[in-house]
């Protein structure tokens, strides 16, 4: 069977396109990249070509995205090219793993410019025996040695598929087609540098055990990764599905501290990386991180683990998970009467009244009363800092913002969104809990200041009643 008919088959059997559907098509220059653009364009589908250059290897990196160029110009293909200096995205971290973050934003960003729905890639046989072995080696675990899948999404919460249609034929039978063909490419001489791990197992790892175990043990890898795909599917990801129902709750991001626990230990490390996935993505993935996590659990509420992006916080029943964002506004500024200050979360006002209101409870802890002749403007907003105390009205000592949030049950994973309203160093409001006493309107206050917090988003019930 001619190899652009065993990939219709492929295409086919594991739904990656629908016929004459354009693709973005990831095309490097190389062998594998070449032969999948021209069996699409021959199959009838319409690509959409995207190399990315990372400008690396000089003249060499040059001439890939002139060959590229040339060949969509021949076949009358539209072409997309990402010119990237590399070096200066790497920051000390993995050439070949920035590389690849790159190339993949660009795909999805070109797919969604263009309104297309799917991204192909040109992984073979032997690319899949190859990631085997190295997640094996890197101790990845089950999911690790399910290697590469036909079809899978992009990215988490991404609409775009990421499609590799050759990844049943062999990388010899590959080049042999692109040879008989007269298929232009080009070899990258890095594929061939043993300091990268890839590298050592195509060149050295893959070849030894050819020699002793056989010349089909690429693909007997292969056939083994997709077994453990199958039974994944049909047995692990249901059992994963329904634990994570137990344990999460997904409107909060949180894990339920007692149903994590009731887990056996492998699970609730599973559970933690699935949370790390969905919650935080782009954390990092590793035993590390899970251990960190683990000790968390046993940790005294409040405690907290800082991640690249974003915090994991002890509650007292549950671990939440945040998402560092930035923000839209400030966390810090000065307020004037009748000049609202825009801050990261809400809106802040202040409002000079001639007149004592009747009513200074307005049964929302958003409002609160001052006495005007108290006060000295601008008054400073900030977030409240460790060792802040104030004077609770009512009290007449004075108590640490933290046992003050601590006493009014307010949840760890909001505690340092709080905002208070200074005077000099004297602490006026806890925004949204408490007035100091120094403040309170008192039967000879004649002015008032009415200050009003406005969230972006309510606070819970349970917050508002503290």
């Amino acid at each position: 069977m001619l190899l652009p008919e065993r990939v219709r088959r492929f295409i086919q059997t594991r739904a990656l396109l629908q016929p004459g559907q354009r693709v973005v098509v990831g095309v490097s220059g190389g062998v594998d990249s070449m032969v999948l653009l021209e069996v699409l364009r021959r199959l009838g589908y319409q690509p959409v070509a995207a190399h990315v250059n990372y400008r690396l290897r000089g003249a060499d990196s040059e001439a890939d995205e002139a060959l590229v160029r040339q060949f969509c110009r021949q076949h009358r293909l539209p072409l997309r090219v990402a010119r990237i200096d590399l070096k200066t995205h790497a920051h000390g971290r993995s050439v070949q793993a920035v590389a690849r973050s790159v190339r993949y934003a660009f795909f999805k960003r070109i797919a969604q410019k263009e309104g297309i729905d799917t991204v192909a890639v040109a992984h073979h046989r032997d690319d899949q025996a190859e990631t085997l072995l190295l997640n094996l080696m890197r101790g990845s675990g089950l999911e690790g040695l399910l290697a590469m899948r036909p079809k899978r999404k992009l990215g988490p919460r991404c609409a775009v598929w990421l499609v590799r249609p050759l990844l049943e034929l062999p990388r010899a039978e590959v080049e042999a087609w692109a040879q008989a063909e007269g298929i232009p490419w080009r070899e990258d001489v890095s594929n061939a540098n043993l300091q990268y791990r890839r590298a050592w197992i195509r060149q050295e790892l893959l070849p030894l055990l050819a020699r002793r175990l056989g010349p089909d043990v690429a693909e007997r890898l292969a056939h083994t990764a997709a077994l453990l795909q199958a039974y994944y599917d049909a047995t692990f990801a249901p059992d994963l599905h329904r634990r994570w129902q137990e344990v999460a709750d997904v409107s909060t991001c949180t894990l339920g501290l007692d149903a994590l626990r009731a887990q056996p230990v492998v699970w609730q490390h599973r559970l933690i990386l699935e949370a790390l996935q969905r919650w935080l993505p782009g954390a990092p993935r590793r035993r590390k991180v899970v251990v960190q996590v683990m000790r968390l659990m046993q940790a005294q509420p409040g405690k907290r683990l800082e991640l690249p992006t974003g915090t994991i916080w002890r509650d007292r029943n549950a671990l939440h998970f945040r998402l560092r964002q930035t923000a839209r506004h400030p966390d810090r500024g000065l307020l004037e009467p009748d000049r609202p200050l825009v801050l990261a979360g809400g809106t802040l006002t202040a409002t000079l009244l001639d007149t004592v209101p009747e009513r200074l409870d307005e049964g929302t802890p958003l409002v609160a009363y001052a006495d005007a002749a108290r006060i000295r403007w601008p008054l400073q907003v900030r977030r409240w800092e460790p060792g802040d105390r104030m004077q609770p009205l009512g009290m007449t000592g004075h108590k640490k913002i933290s046992d003050l949030l601590t006493d009014l049950k307010v949840p760890v994973s909001q505690r340092d969104q709080c905002y208070v309203v200074c005077q000099d160093d004297e602490i006026i409001w806890l925004v949204g809990y408490r007035l100091a006493e120094p403040f309170r309107v008192r039967s000879t206050t004649r002015r008032v200041v009415k200050l009003h917090w406005q969230p972006e988003a309510p606070l819970s019930k349970k917050v508002c009643n503290a």
